[in-house]
């Protein structure tokens, strides 16, 4: 019997693989996005589209109503849908808690979910890591930014649901085709600047998004519920090395510059007042700052190692898979 599967944020980076991945594997692929969401990356024909405002809680329960009475209850619900940056702080809250909040009201009252709620968090939930040891899914969370609060903030609230069968997805820093976060990084070393804010020596956790969805669906499909996953290539970088494999699949050599904490601080603040003149999140400010500022976010996965994860891709050969679409977009020379 084919199994039904929710996938929120369906039109975004993470989500659009999601919907991909779930129609390889069979299941009835209903993809919860807004009114406005582009269907670029969003194609096959076997797609149910739910266009949700996961604001409105009664439109969100008569949606997902109308698609449960005629196709059957989900079996699996991966909420993808969230905020990485905002231009106000209180933003974070309204999407990434509040709204993961009256989803999983509707689930429940209505009675809508068969197995498992699937929440796709952030390693930026738990904060960074302690001296040089690696963040687990053990730590004490500490998290020290407004996203990784609100990321915390909605993990604390599914650890009260006592009768929602759930699991909390931790990725570290994704990237892959699609994304455009990280186009910054490759585009600066490929103009021959290579740029440190703190220490060369700081530690970094990267998973290619193939390797996030093939870890999502692998603990999805596990019978584990009631915690968390924290997911990277299960390998440990410093940011030097990650230089050095950019400027190796790029072909540049570089000069390098570390830039002033006061300065990095400077340029977060008016970068800033100039995203909030033009309504845009500037992807330097004092939040992202604190992230480029702290000193270990390696990570250990060995939950997912126990259910036999191995990812396909490590550093060297996902930035060139995710180059090599840049370039193909004409995003990158």
């Amino acid at each position: 019997m084919q199994k039904n599967i929710l996938i929120t944020g369906a039109s975004g980076f993470i989500g659009s693989f999601l919907v991909e991945e779930a129609i390889r594997r069979g299941y009835r692929v209903f993809a919860g996005i807004r009114s406005s969401s582009s269907r670029k990356y969003l194609t096959d024909p076997a797609i149910h589209f739910l266009e949700l405002d996961m604001s409105d809680t009664a439109s969100m329960t008569q949606i997902l109503t109308d698609a449960v009475n005629t196709h059957g209850a989900f079996d699996y619900v991966v909420h993808a849908a969230g905020i990485t940056k905002s231009l106000h702080l209180s933003e974070y809250y309204e999407v990434n808690v509040a709204s993961t909040e009256r989803l999983v009201t509707v689930l429940q009252q209505e009675k809508l979910l068969r197995e498992k709620f699937v929440f796709v968090s952030s390693l930026a939930s738990y904060g960074p890591g302690t001296g040089r040891n690696p963040i687990t899914a053990l730590s004490t969370p500490n998290p020290i930014t407004a996203y990784g609060r609100s990321k915390r903030e909605a993990e604390n609230l599914l650890y009260k649901q006592t009768d929602l069968p759930f699991l909390i997805i931790n990725p570290t820093a994704v990237y892959g085709p699609r994304d455009k976060d990280f186009l910054f990084v490759l585009q600066t070393v490929q103009q021959k600047l290579e740029l440190y804010v703190g220490s060369r020596e700081q530690l970094l956790s990267f998973v290619h998004v193939m390797d996030l969805v093939k870890a999502i669906f692998l603990a999805t499909e596990s019978p584990l519920v009631q915690q968390n996953f924290l997911v990277s290539d299960l390998a440990n970088y410093s940011t030097a090395e990650m230089n050095r494999i950019i400027k190796q699949q790029l072909g540049v050599s570089t000069f390098a510059l570390t830039v002033p904490g006061w300065i990095a601080v400077t340029a977060a603040v008016m970068s800033e007042a100039v995203g909030n003149l033009r309504g845009k999140v500037p992807l330097l400010n004092r939040e992202r700052l604190k992230e480029f500022r702290a000193s270990n976010w390696a990570a250990a996965c060995t939950e997912l190692e126990q259910l036999g994860y191995q990812p396909d891709f490590d550093l060297e050969k996902g930035l060139a898979d995710t180059i090599s679409w840049y370039r193909t977009a004409g995003l990158l020379k």
